[in-house]
């Protein structure tokens, strides 16, 4: 039986479809690019920054903080030390913050290898300031560096959890 195609014509099918095939790509590969490259391209505007859960615009919130056992000292003299170093401030918005700050321990006994339950009450809110730790410890300007360091390396291996609750009041 014969091929229907001779030798000759198919290699010149099978480089005319390879032709056909290529040319796109080799002529998107010579023409100039239209959009310029990702390090020449113009700046995306960055996506806008979570809210904070940590600065509250309610007047009152409660604030969960869970504790890992065994560092419930740490947790305490940190949180003693921010409040201090709060109400020390030359700032009213500060002093305002660390008098608006009651901190709780929970008083019920919990089973062994349990969370410390610490509940902090802030009421009246500082208004536009930020209740997180670390943004006082690093942002607020109340503690230098140094101590901001050492304070924030024995409160973040104490932390198991922390829960912000805004509240908002109703009935009476």
């Amino acid at each position: 039986m014969r091929a229907f195609v001779t030798q000759p014509v198919r290699r010149l099918l099978m480089m005319t479809l390879a032709a056909a095939l290529l040319a796109p790509a080799v002529t998107a590969a010579q023409e100039p690019q239209t959009t310029p490259p990702a390090e020449q391209a113009p700046a995306q505007p960055a996506p806008p920054a979570a809210p904070d859960p940590m600065t509250f615009t309610a007047a009152t919130a409660i604030i969960l903080n869970e504790v890992k056992p065994g560092k419930e000292a740490d947790f305490e003299a940190v949180w003693a030390a921010i409040k201090a170093g709060l109400a020390a401030s030359e700032k009213p918005e500060f002093q305002q913050q660390a008098a608006s700050l009651k901190m709780y321990k929970l008083a019920t006994a919990l089973p062994a290898g349990s969370n410390a339950i610490y509940v902090f009450s802030l009421d009246p809110i500082a208004q536009g300031k930020t209740y997180d730790p670390v943004k006082i410890l690093f942002e607020s300007g109340v503690f230098e560096r140094a101590k901001a360091d050492e304070l924030y390396a024995r409160l973040k291996d104490a932390y198991a959890r922390i829960t912000p609750w805004p509240l908002a009041a109703f009935g009476s």
